[in-house]
């Protein structure tokens, strides 16, 4: 059960900060081409993956939103 509250709550937040740092779809290459929905999905769905890669993801993504 606290595997699951982590899941979704750790879930949630990366959507909040996603949409707080203003990331659109198509700002990234690849895989990473999402905007904060799909953030959301691939963390609720994928979270081992998706958790991390965002968490790598998040200084570049901050960058491109705070240079434009």
């Amino acid at each position: 059960m606290l595997i699951w509250l982590v899941i979704i709550i750790t879930s949630i937040w990366v959507f909040f900060d996603v949409k707080k740092i203003g990331v659109k779809k198509g700002q990234l290459k690849g895989v990473c081409s999402m905007g904060p929905g799909g953030w959301f999905i691939v963390c609720l769905l994928l979270w081992i993956i998706g958790f991390p890669l965002y968490l790598i993801k998040r200084p570049e993504l901050k960058r491109l939103n705070s240079a434009g």
